[in-house]
C-alpha cells in the first residue's frame, strides 16, 4: 500500500470512529434527557392531586359556610 492509500484508511477509520462516539454520547443524552422528563412527570402529578385534593378541601368548606344560616355575615 502506497502512503495516499493509507492516509485515507486513517481518515475513513477515524470518522467512522468520530461518528460512532458522537452517537453513542446523543443517545447517552437522551437517555438523560428522558429521565429528567420522567422525574418532572412524576412531580406534575404531585402537584396536581395536591391541587385536586386543596379544592376538594376548599369545596367542601365553602359548601359548610354556606350551609350555615349566619354564613353571610346575618345578624
Amino acid at each position: 500500500m502506497d502512503k495516499q492509500t493509507i492516509h485515507l484508511i486513517t481518515l475513513i477509520v477515524a470518522i467512522v470512529g468520530s461518528n460512532a462516539w458522537s452517537h453513542g454520547s446523543l443517545s447517552a443524552r437522551i437517555a438523560a434527557l428522558e429521565t429528567r422528563v420522567d422525574n418532572i412527570d412524576k412531580r406534575l402529578v404531585i402537584v396536581e392531586t395536591s391541587l385536586k385534593a386543596n379544592n376538594q378541601y376548599i369545596a367542601s368548606f365553602l359548601d359548610q359556610q354556606l350551609q350555615r344560616p349566619d354564613a353571610l355575615g346575618a345578624q
